[in-house]
């Protein structure tokens, strides 16, 4: 009896490999032709899963974000302390610092490639942007925040420091330990908040 195959499993294995390819050998290295050889796919069982590759590209974008936001709704639903819980998710977000593996670094990378207006996914979709949102959201219901923030400044502010912390781990990797990122980070959360985060 042959072995079936679970279409969705199969679409979140070939944008893996999407990824894994993207990273080793960057976006000249992603053709589909080349996709497929490394899934181990003919070309035309490619094109059952994906009609082209704007079509796996934006969902290989989507499933990045799909495992950020799912990783960070499991830490928020964890019994840690609400401090905890807001560094972790932070430090999840980061190439340096995160479990969960290749998808911050990825993420990054689809960021970076998005030179064009029309490429852009909308920050809304980003599961980056919704975790700092969601952080946010969490110091503002714990009163953690200080008084007269603008939160919607302080949310791009966290968001931007986020960005910013995970392209310079992609433009250079050595340059900053996952120590340094925590300290840069409990030093931004501590600008904004009433209480000492540690």
């Amino acid at each position: 009896m042959p072995k079936l195959i679970d279409y969705d499993e199969r679409k979140a294995m070939i944008a893996e490999t999407l990824w894994r390819i993207m990273l080793e050998q960057g976006i000249e290295g992603a053709s589909v032709r080349n996709i497929a050889k490394e899934a181990g796919l003919s070309l035309g069982s490619l094109r059952y899963y994906f009609h082209s590759q704007e079509e796996l590209m934006k969902y290989a974008r989507e499933l990045v974000s799909e495992r950020i936001t799912q990783r960070v709704d499991k830490i928020f639903a964890s019994d840690k302390n609400p401090n905890e819980k807001i560094l972790e998710v932070l430090l999840e977000l980061l190439p340096q610092t995160s479990k969960l593996g290749r998808e911050p670094k990825v993420r990054l990378f689809f960021k970076t490639l998005a030179v064009q207006p029309e490429k852009t996914a909308a920050v809304d979709q980003d599961g980056v942007y919704l975790a700092v949102k969601n952080v946010m959201s969490n110091l503002l219901l714990l009163n953690f925040i200080k008084k007269n923030l603008d939160i919607g400044i302080e949310t791009e502010r966290l968001y931007a420091l986020i960005n910013g912390l995970a392209l310079n781990s992609l433009l250079n990797p050595d340059e900053l330990s996952a120590q340094r990122v925590e300290e840069i980070i409990l030093v931004h959360l501590n600008s904004i908040c009433k209480e000492s985060v540690k």
